[in-house]
């Protein structure tokens, strides 16, 4: 049976919406092969375990939040400017890989015990470099806070971001929407303001 590209996006669509439901050691390879539509003995033609549909599921969306940040980085003029795209590409890569984000946030300790953290390992500290680099330029600059360690307001946004993907209010918001109320929470009290 040669692997198809349309029943192999199947089966990582299948899989990624269960794993985000269920938790990934929740889910059989027979839940997917029904969900896909494929016998489960089948799915090793396309996949050689249920932890390889997890690592290609986590890679695409590496990937994409890499893209998205170097564009951010390549484009955007000065470090606020950065920091504003940073949250906005954000909240776009939330909305537009909700399974592959829950599993991300869900289910670090069994991503973590099967060496699946691996293999976004890099591309996880090259995005980390975009956000410490513009709040280390901004600070040079004179345009951010001193007083407020990178590290600390990196965390914190980071962190509240990826953490929204759980508020029963976010759904009021369209992303564009979202990322401006992000970004006036974080970058009001972090720009230094000039006093007249």
């Amino acid at each position: 049976m040669a692997a198809t590209p349309d029943r192999r996006e199947k089966i990582l669509e299948s899989s990624a919406e269960l794993f985000a439901q269920k938790g990934v050691a929740s889910t059989t390879v027979r839940d997917i092969g029904e969900a896909a539509g494929v016998f489960s003995g089948s799915l090793y033609h396309y996949f050689k375990s249920k932890n390889a549909i997890v690592a290609e599921l986590l890679r695409g969306f590496m990937t994409d939040i890499q893209e998205r940040f170097d564009q951010v980085a390549k484009t955007a003029d000065g470090p606020e400017d950065v920091l504003r795209g940073l949250i906005r590409e954000t909240l776009i890569v939330i909305e537009l890989h909700p399974f592959p984000t829950a599993i991300y946030q869900n289910d670090r300790a069994y991503l973590r015990d099967n060496d699946l953290l691996q293999s976004v390992d890099i591309p996880s500290r090259q995005v980390r470099e975009h956000w410490l680099k513009a709040i280390a330029a901004g600070v040079d600059q004179g345009i951010f806070r001193k007083d407020v360690a990178p590290e600390i307001f990196y965390r914190s946004v980071r962190d509240t971001l990826w953490s929204t993907t759980h508020w029963p209010d976010r759904q009021k918001y369209t992303t564009e929407e979202f990322a401006d109320l992000m970004i006036t929470l974080f970058l009001s009290g972090f720009r230094i303001t000039v006093r007249e």
